[in-house]
Formats: C-alpha cells, structure tokens, sequence
C-alpha cells in the first residue's frame, strides 16, 4: 500500500523521489463499476448485476456483503441513506434509512450527576438506535430493483458463512494497535471465528467467518425484512438492547419505517449536483460548498498542480460556512423545520462567497457559533459504495454503525452487531459529540426522531446521463472527502483513481482547525498559515469510494487508504 501511495503522490507531484513511478490506471469496467471498502462486497455486486440485477440490486448486496466483511464499520444492526439515479426516467431518488430514537428514551437519561456523560450514548444500551438498514435495503430493491431480496442476501449469506481473507485495514482495526483490553478482546471473539482458537493478533489474509450472522441472514433470505423486525430476531435484539442498559422495544422495531426524500439538487460548472437532504447533514454542506467555490473561482485550477495554498485557502473557508450552517440550522425535517430554501439558494451562496478574504481567515463569530478547543477524532464506523451500471442506473450509498463496532453489544445469538447511533444526537446544547460537531436543540434526542448525519451520498449527471457517484466514511470528514474527490474529477480533471489519492484537508469550523494530510509540501502549508489558518497534521482524512462514467467505460477508485477494492465487468 506504502508503494501505491508514493506512486500516486508522485504523479500528483506531490512527492519527491529520484526514480521515476507512474499512477496506476483506475480500474475501468467496459459495462459496470462498483466501488467499495472490500473486494469481496464489491464482487457480490457483480453477482447481482450478472444474475439480471440492476446498480439497485448491485447496491443492496454489496452493503449486505460490507456488513459481513466490515463489521466494524457497517452492518444490519446499523443504517444509512441511499441517492439514486434512475436512467430510464432520467429521475433522481433517495431514501432515508437513519436509525431513530427509541420511543421510551428521554434526554436526562445521558446525565450523570447533572452532567452529560457522553460514555452513555457511545457504549452500552442506551447508545442503541432502532436499526433502519435491513428495512431500507429490502425497500430499495422493492422500488427500483429486479432482483428479490433473498438474491440480494445470498452472497452476504454466503461470505459469513464460508469466511473472507482479512484486509490490512480489517487486521488492524480487529488488532487496535495491540493495545485491546481483556473485555474488547472477549467482544471481538464473539463476532470472528478463526480457523483457531480467537486470540490477538491476526493477520491479514487469515480467514475470518461470521457463523451467527450467516443463520441470521439466511432468515432475512427466507423471511424478508420483516424477519428482523418481528420475531425472534427482534426479541434478541430488544433482549440485548435491555441487558446493556437501553430502552429499544418491540414496537420500536415493528413500527420502524423508511422515507422516500426529495433530493438536494444544485448546479455547478453546468452540471446537476444532487445529495441528500436532512436528516444528513453532508449534502447541504456540500451544496453550500460548491456554490462559494463556483462564485470565488470562475476558472479553477487542472491537473496535478491544483493544490495552493490559495486553492485550498478557498476550500477550507467554504467548508467553513457550511459546516457552522450545520450547526445553527439543521435537524430531522419531521421534527424542526429546516430552512432548506435559504441554504440551497445560489443567492446565499453568493452572500457567503463575498465574505471569503483571499488572505485572511475570519473571526469564527462570522462563520456561526463559537469553537471548541479539540480536534476531531479519526472514525470509522461507516462505509460508502457506488455503483453505475451498464444501462446508466446509478446509486450512492452509505450506511453505518457509527463509531467503531457502534455500541460494542451485539444482539444475543444473531451475529448483529447494534449501533450506538444516539451519539449523533446533540446531547446537551453545545456539548460535542464524538467528533467535536456541536448542535442545539435542533438536534436534541426526542422518541422517534432521527440523529443528523455527515453521511454524504451524491451522484452528479451530465446532459442527461449519471457522471460519477461518490461518497465517504469518517464522520464529519465525509463531507469535505466526498467534496474533494468531486472537485478533483469535475474541476481537476483527474480520473477516479488519482481523484481519490489526492491529499485531502478538512475544515468543520469548530473545532477551529484546519487538518492536513502529511502529504502537502512546507510551502502550501506556510501559505495556509500566514492566511490565518491553525493546522494540524492528519495520518488521512476520510475514505471515499467513487465511480465515474467515461467513453471507455466506468472508472471505479476504492479507497487505497483503507484496502478496498473495485469491481465490475
């Protein structure tokens, strides 16, 4: 991976060395592409679309499949939110898959001695939303897929059963720096069995199998989704979720529903931008972004020479914007209105775009509410696939457990790993979150309601027809990864693999720090720092997965930084 990295960054001309390396190509599929965290997933996409399946069906069993392979980062205890395209009807859809609230849960359940105890909603039963993933993924294909659920459940069912090699990435997480505690290590031997006896450290390319999912999705196979939401699934959920401290119930899961929204929809450079609308936070930042970006540069840099200080400059300010948006205005629509109309509007664009200096950073009271003194941390509990395939049907899709392995509690014999989503809450007004985002009573916890999400899912179309579909996993750095990569295709001109290596800044207003990955000469960064900016380094920012429509066929990048890769055909 080391190699790769250099190889890329010296086509980037980003890195120095004295023998001469080329890029290697993006992987390119004459009819179809699929892009994801692990080339098992990836291939079981394939399967679908081979079988008949359309980039719908490719979608759901390739998100079933990372649940498999990914536990930490994925998985049908978890949920997420999908943009499709759909060719023939030159349409755009999404839906709203986000874990909710329990009905029994109330706010002071997170205090402890009048304090928020934010221990409580990352850990443990109280951490646990109702999962929206199994119900999601088995609406999708209903609605615009060919294929029946059980066939999208069929190579998950298959993998868990007779084992994946492990990534380098999937070792490293399972290993934690060789640093896991006696209780992390027993959690960890109930969700992998090994070819012998569980114990750290394994290896990657030693097989790993999931047994009790495999009986838990080969339910899902026979019974439809509703076998996860009624029955004995539902009771070892409930089970499991009361034992460790929650309030999840038996109605809470049968009454769980998904919701069909209007996409975000912007112009840039002439191109249709469409992401997804709150509860995730990620598209209108990203719509935001862009809009200044296409006001302050008419005619943005090409190529490998892009990254200036100034360039970036630019983009770390309009990230700025957004993300303080983010924290004043957004929340579940079903519950707080959200001033859509006024975010999305090119003439608030405009407003924002002049108040960027070309020299200076602003006070942090012009971009929204005050900092916090922290950097974000590193997150993993996501992943993002893309998908176009051979009649132009194209899907974006993230889903997630949170933060790694969600609320480490797993639902009795089914194998399900239960997120800790209620962490994406604001538990207190202004207290940060896992990742240092700050909120207000907008995004209080409240029964039923749906936490805010930087989950990022976009598909951009070109005269017509799907260009590329991008996303990211890494909490609030999905945003400003999948704007990135986005920029780096449309403005760049780069091609999907080079667009995804690119080095990668993030900017999320507060806490007031601008990280960089290490790859950005001294210059560039003495650039960002006369203009104002506090840096700091980052080992990488985010993991992006993109898919980009060309005339020689579909480019697909998975993230080198995470051991992913594509696949088509």
């Amino acid at each position: 991976m080391a190699a790769i990295r250099v190889a890329l960054l010296l086509a980037l001309g980003l890195a120095s060395a004295t023998a001469e390396a080329v890029s290697p190509p993006p992987f390119v599929g004459k009819h179809a592409a699929i892009a994801s965290d692990h080339p098992a997933a990836s291939q079981a996409g394939v399967e679908a679309l081979k079988a008949g399946g359309n980039a719908v069906d490719a979608a759901c069993a390739t998100a079933l499949a990372l649940g498999v392979t990914v536990p930490h980062s994925s998985g049908i205890g978890g949920g997420g939110f999908a943009v499709v395209y759909l060719a023939k009807e030159k349409k755009v859809v999404t839906l709203d898959f986000r874990e909710k609230a329990p009905g029994a849960i109330r706010a002071e359940m997170f205090f402890r001695d009048g304090k928020p105890d934010p221990k409580l909603s990352r850990k443990g039963g109280l951490a646990i939303g109702v999962p929206g993933e199994v119900r999601g993924l088995a609406e999708l294909v209903k609605r615009w897929g060919k294929l029946p659920f059980s066939a999208c459940v069929k190579p998950a069912e298959r993998l868990a059963r007779a084992g994946t090699p492990l990534t380098e990435d999937a070792a490293d997480v399972i290993n934690g720096d060789g640093k896991r505690d006696a209780e992390m290590t027993a959690f960890l031997s109930k969700v992998f069995a090994l070819g012998r006896p569980f114990a750290l450290p394994v290896k990657p390319g030693e097989v790993v199998k999931r047994p009790a999912l495999a009986g838990t999705l080969a339910k899902l196979r026979t019974g439809g989704a509703d076998a996860f939401y009624q029955g004995p699934i539902a009771d070892e959920i409930v089970k499991a979720t009361a034992a460790a401290g929650g309030v999840l119930s038996r109605e809470d899961l049968r009454a769980y529903n998904v919701v069909e929204r209007p996409a975000l929809k912007a112009t840039y450079r002439g191109l249709e931008v469409y992401s997804m609308a709150p509860p995730s936070s990620g598209g209108i930042v990203l719509i935001e972004a862009l809009g200044i970006l296409g006001e302050r540069m008419k005619d943005p840099p090409k190529g490998p020479g892009r990254f200036s200080s100034a360039y970036l400059h630019t983009l770390a300010e309009a990230l700025k914007h957004g993300f303080a948006d983010r924290a004043r205005h957004l929340g579940d629509p079903d519950f707080v209105s959200v001033p859509l109309a006024k975010l999305s509007d090119p003439a608030y664009h405009r407003e924002l775009a002049a108040r960027v200096d070309e020299q200076h950073t602003l006070k942090p009271e012009r971009y929204g509410m005050p900092t916090a003194p922290a950097q974000p941390p590193h997150d993993g509990g996501t992943t993002h696939l893309s998908v176009i395939d051979a009649d132009g049907n194209t899907v974006a899709l993230t889903t997630t457990v949170n933060l790694f392995y969600g609320s480490q509690v797993i639902a009795g014999s089914t194998g399900i790993i239960l997120n800790d989503q209620m962490d994406d809450f604001a538990i207190a007004p202004d207290t940060p979150n896992a990742f240092k985002l700050i909120g207000n009573d907008r995004n209080a916890v409240a029964p039923g309601k749906r936490p805010l999400s930087s989950m990022s899912p976009t598909i951009v179309v070109e005269n017509g027809k799907a260009k590329l579909a991008v996303g990211g996993a890494g909490g609030p750095t999905i945003i400003s990864g999948t704007l990135q990569v986005l920029l780096n295709v449309i403005d760049g001109k780069l091609d999907a693999q080079a667009a995804s290596a690119a080095p990668r800044i993030h900017h999320q207003w507060s806490p007031d720090v601008l990280a960089l990955e290490p790859d950005f000469p001294r210059d560039v960064i003495d650039g960002l720092e006369r203009r104002g900016h506090k840096t700091a380094a980052r080992g990488h920012i985010t993991t992006v997965n993109v898919v980009v429509q060309t005339p020689a066929g579909v480019e697909a990048a998975s993230e080198f930084r995470r051991g992913g890769a594509p696949a088509g055909y």
